[in-house]
């Protein structure tokens, strides 16, 4: 029997099986050992998966999916540095930025000009942090107060959801982000902060991306008219790997950090891309971060699949998309520090594994990355949680809380966790109809009352979810979070056979643009060629010139 094969009956078998499953809530009567037998803890995670439809058989045979894929020979090879991302011919080697390893897997070149970048990375955001620019004297003329970071897609988020968790001090600057291509947030923000106190970061990969580049060109102009040259380009820094574009926009080359073509923008937080989260947060504590983030590597790489929580939460997801049919995913932290966390691992999840090929070129046999969706709890219980307990779309979700609160409020943060607790509970036991009746008694609703409306108040229940709870909301205990979310969505892509690391999705409309834009202004003689799209772009280009 080929690999391909066993692996789809061992999907088959789960189904089957799953027909005649019990429901999570028989499943957590009939079992009050159910917790210790599925959770796991690491350092200062827990993951409770308890929530989840699974029984130690099911859990058994999806370890044994992981073994007849190959889990364990695929993260051998992308430790070992080799080109796992087939399309691009490129290793993925973003690891190397929490271990700092460099010389294991690269060249000595390359590996020195690593390391430069990640000490100036440092250098830059030591000076940035306490609010004066870097490599000159700290008094008024140096005074930085706001920073603007320019990214997209990965070259933003991570950064974003870092300087959030851990938003600096009194003089930290405030961080703007400025990512899409809309200018009306830009011109805002310019109007309401000084070019004198303002440093300006541009993160592209490429030093290419039509976004990045023409903020970047305003915000130049608005320096420039306001500093003389040399004021002005002390307050710019560029993140790339292609620093002689940068360094031709006019970047000095001491304010360019390089990040390395094998770095992925999703996967990039950890490179010098996360700059402006190293501002925010410290150095100090972004090497804490970067230490969590290795130990979690270490864990991924040495513990046995049935304890190792990315292998395991890669494989339930599988469960939920593959034997449920699941085909969306909710995040939902209950820490307002967390919010970016969401839109983080929707970029993580979705460019990596929203592939409808094998590695091979072949069609895929097996459903791929769900939607990811989410929000905050308790906001998100006012917004999404009416579709997830009586909705026809099952989402199985993963809650996140902090336990320590960063604020002497026990109170509050009693409450926010009971609420984790209390959704996590009802979206798996429910409320059937004898219980919904005897609640509306109670109420001392009418007989005729409760008739009426017992189907609108049962809630069906049996909806998964899985809890992760941090001991507090340390630079550490996060950085190996997003690690665990790495490594769960690289095991997905091993099930399903999909390169985790190219994103070619994400070009053809970026070139379709290239050609709609001159046509939208009027340029003599400029088409798209684009099929069905004349007659509105003459409704919309009448109506803006």
């Amino acid at each position: 029997m080929t690999n391909s094969s066993r692996i789809s009956e061992i999907i088959n078998m789960l189904y089957k099986n799953n027909k005649k499953k019990a429901l999570i809530r028989d499943l957590l009567l009939e079992d009050p050992g159910r917790f210790r037998h599925f959770s796991r803890k690491f350092q200062g995670i827990l993951f409770d998966f308890s929530r989840c439809a699974v029984t130690e058989k099911d859990l058994s045979a999806l370890l044994e999916l992981a073994e007849v894929a190959g889990v364990s020979e695929a993260r051998a090879a992308l430790f070992a540095g080799e080109p796992i991302n087939n399309s691009e011919n490129r290793a993925v080697l973003h690891p190397l930025w929490r271990s700092l390893e460099f010389d294991t897997l690269l060249e000595s070149e390359e590996a020195k000009e690593c390391r430069q970048a990640h000490e100036r990375m440092l250098a830059v955001a030591r000076a940035l942090h306490d609010g004066f620019l870097p490599f000159g004297p700290r008094d008024d003329s140096t005074r930085i107060r706001h920073i603007v970071h320019v990214g997209i897609g990965g070259s933003l988020l991570g950064p974003r959801l870092l300087s959030e968790a851990f938003p600096g001090g009194a003089r930290t600057p405030a961080v703007h982000f400025i990512s899409s291509v809309d200018a009306w947030e830009r011109e805002r923000l310019l109007a309401s902060i000084s070019p004198t106190e303002t440093a300006i970061v541009l993160v592209s990969k490429s030093f290419t991306t039509s976004e990045v580049l023409a903020h970047a060109r305003r915000l130049v102009q608005w320096q420039a008219a306001a500093l003389d040259p040399d004021a002005a380009t002390k307050r710019l820094f560029a993140v790339t790997s292609a620093a002689e574009k940068a360094a031709a926009f006019g970047v000095p080359s001491d304010h360019i950090m390089q990040m390395g073509e094998w770095t992925g923008g999703r996967f990039s937080l950890w490179s010098p891309v996360g700059l402006t989260a190293a501002v925010t947060m410290g150095p100090d504590a972004f090497e804490r971060l970067c230490a969590g983030g290795e130990a979690m590597d270490r864990h991924f790489r040495e513990a046995p699949p049935a304890e190792n929580l990315p292998i395991i939460h890669g494989l339930l997801s599988c469960w939920q998309r593959n034997v449920q049919s699941r085909s969306c995913r909710g995040i939902i932290p209950y820490d307002g520090r967390l919010r970016g966390l969401p839109g983080w691992l929707q970029q993580v999840q979705m460019e990596s594994n929203g592939k409808c090929v094998t590695q091979s070129g072949e069609p895929v046999t097996l459903a791929t990355s769900p939607v990811v969706l989410g929000d905050c709890g308790t906001d998100a219980q006012h917004a999404l949680f009416q579709a997830f307990h009586q909705g026809t779309e099952v989402v199985p979700l993963d809650f996140i809380g902090v336990i320590r609160p960063d604020h002497d409020d026990y109170a509050a943060q009693t409450e926010l966790l009971s609420h984790l607790l209390a959704q996590a509970s009802a979206l798996a036991v429910g409320r059937d109809a004898e219980q919904t009746a005897r609640m509306m008694e109670a109420e001392g609703k009418s007989p005729e009352q409760i008739t009426a409306l017992l189907p609108h108040r049962v809630m069906p229940g049996n909806r998964p979810s899985n809890v992760f709870m941090l001991d507090a909301l340390t630079p550490e205990n996060l950085g190996m979070l997003l690690v665990l979310y790495e490594h769960s969505v690289f095991v997905e892509s091993v099930i399903w056979k999909i390169n985790a690391f190219d994103q070619w999705g994400v070009e053809l409309g970026k070139v379709m643009a290239g050609s709609i834009g001159p046509a939208l202004s009027g340029t003599p003689g400029a088409g798209h060629g684009i099929p069905g799209l004349d007659g509105l772009v003459e409704y919309v280009k009448d109506r803006l010139n």
